[in-house]
């Protein structure tokens, strides 16, 4: 099935040598035209006049190969239930000949706008992400609160031109909604077929009619009309389930010239997950992962993999940016690597052939936000790296300061705390804890077990000091909302030159 490689969800460089790091992925139309032709071939001269009860159960990735097996029973006069293996199924009426078309009623257009983009923008400006194969909206119509009329010129692949109903769907959502704008069909409650599939480069009229929109969920009823102005297909009850994600059309060529992470004073990068589901966070896995990083996110325990994945792409997105600012094109997230050395320390590598500097790079994440942080090799002479962390403000007990802290670090934390700022003992503690585990993994050595040799020896709000083996670390540190402190170094100084 080679046009898969026309229905592949993430873009990728030019050349990318692996195509599984695109995904080509069955669409669910293709399945449907599988589903019909197997009950024709299990009924010798019938044709499939009608489909009920679409079920789309979960993806079919064409990446490793799969055999299905496609089984059709009978299930009375003209009736046939057909599973696409595990993945869907519906039941399918076969009949001798297609039913005559309705008359098509009159066009109800209330409070149409012209679209605000030709057809062709659609991909070009990759607002959707099909190739060639699947490119077949040729004209659009009109766009309204509640419906979407556009021309679909019928393409080659099978169950393309059904494929066009979902795009010009999803033009609307995109055109007319800010947020939730991916989707991708579940179901189909039925289709009504009037005649045999229209040969490729037919013409064929699309109107569809939003019948309902929630927070995960999109219903059409969609009528597809040929040439002559005779109906060839009814669509009731197409189902889109909606996901969070960026589309490309709105992050101006997301992903290869836009971060996900949020770009911070002090030139390191924070990220917030907004990625509340699981099949939304798949999605996003995939865009940003290549083929080592998607089996080592598959091999790390289920409750872990949320925090290790925005850690990935708040370091990579760190990284790009780094490279952005000095003047590099494209760089797509599955180009870099995000790897750790025997010590833990994170470190970028590039990725088919793309070469990165030597960087310095440190990530952190808690709860869901992920920060990361990068300096080219040097920046700090007494340095072996740079350091940022990010923790929650919480009440810590008595026993966890005496761990944490040396004793005059418990004075000054008790000074701070008395001096009447009206700032909680768990804000200043949390700014201690966040600066000495900044400081640590600067020092490419983490506490190592004895978190009293990193001291903090001088804060304020937004700075502090924190002394190693006669080492003094500048960390930096702010509140990025009421709950979390990010603590990041700047430098690290001798006393002797602290003194000049």
């Amino acid at each position: 099935m080679p046009y898969l490689l026309d229905h592949c969800f993430f873009p990728q460089r030019p050349g990318w040598p692996d195509p599984a790091d695109r995904h080509p992925v069955v669409p669910a139309t293709t399945v449907l035209h599988h589903l019909m032709a197997a009950a024709e071939r299990a009924a010798p001269g019938q044709r499939a006049v009608a489909v009920h009860d679409v079920r789309l159960e979960k993806w079919v990735n064409a990446i490793p190969a799969v055999d299905v097996t496609i089984t059709a029973r009978p299930q009375g006069p003209g009736r046939w239930a057909v599973a696409f293996g595990p993945y869907a199924g519906a039941t399918v009426h076969l009949a001798p000949g297609y039913p005559a078309p309705p008359p098509a009623p009159p066009l109800d257009a209330a409070d149409e706008r012209p679209p605000s983009i030709k057809a062709a923008q659609l991909y070009e400006d990759r607002w959707m992400f099909h190739g060639p194969a699947f490119r077949g909206v040729t004209a659009l119509r009109g766009v309204g609160p509640g419906h979407v009329r556009g021309t679909i010129t019928t393409p080659s692949a099978p169950g393309a031109l059904l494929d066009n109903v979902g795009q010009l769907l999803g033009y609307w959502l995109m055109s007319t909604h800010p947020t939730r704008t991916v989707i991708f069909p579940v179901a189909l409650e039925r289709a009504r077929f009037h005649g045999p599939p229209p040969p490729t480069g037919t013409r064929v009229d699309c109107h569809a009619v939003i019948t309902s929109l929630t927070e995960d969920t999109l219903l059409a009823d969609v009528r597809l009309t040929l040439p002559d102005g005779t109906v060839w297909a009814e669509l009731s009850g197409w189902r889109d389930r909606r996901f969070s994600g960026l589309d490309a059309r709105r992050s101006g060529g997301y992903p290869e010239h836009r971060a996900l992470a949020e770009a911070q004073p002090g030139g390191w990068c924070l990220l917030r997950d907004v990625w509340p589901d699981l099949a939304s966070r798949d999605l996003l896995m995939r865009t940003q992962l290549g083929r080592a990083e998607r089996e080592a996110y598959g091999a790390r325990p289920p409750r872990g993999r949320r925090q290790w994945l925005l850690g990935r792409i708040a370091a990579k997105d760190a990284v790009r940016r780094w490279l952005w600012e000095r003047g590099e094109g494209a760089v797509f997230p599955a180009e870099i690597e995000i790897v750790n050395e025997e010590s833990g320390r994170p470190r970028a590598v590039g990725v088919h052939g793309r070469t990165l500097p030597a960087l310095d790079l440190s990530l952190a994440h808690r709860g869901d936000l992920a920060v990361a942080l990068v300096r080219p090799p040097g920046h700090s002479p007494h340095s072996n790296g740079v350091g940022i962390d990010i923790e929650e403000i919480a009440d810590r007990t008595p026993e966890t300061h005496r761990v944490a802290l040396g004793p005059r670090e418990l004075a000054l934390l008790g000074s701070l705390v008395a001096a009447g700022s009206g700032e909680s003992e768990a804000l200043w503690f949390t700014r201690f804890w966040a600066a000495k585990e900044a400081a640590a993994k600067a020092e490419g050595t983490g506490f190592g077990g004895r978190p009293h040799a990193f001291e903090v020896t001088g804060a304020a709000p937004d700075s502090l000091t924190v002394t190693v083996d006669g080492r003094r670390h500048h960390v930096h540190c702010t509140l990025v909302d009421p709950t979390h402190v990010v603590a990041w170094t700047t430098s690290a100084t001798t006393p002797e030159e602290s003194t000049q």
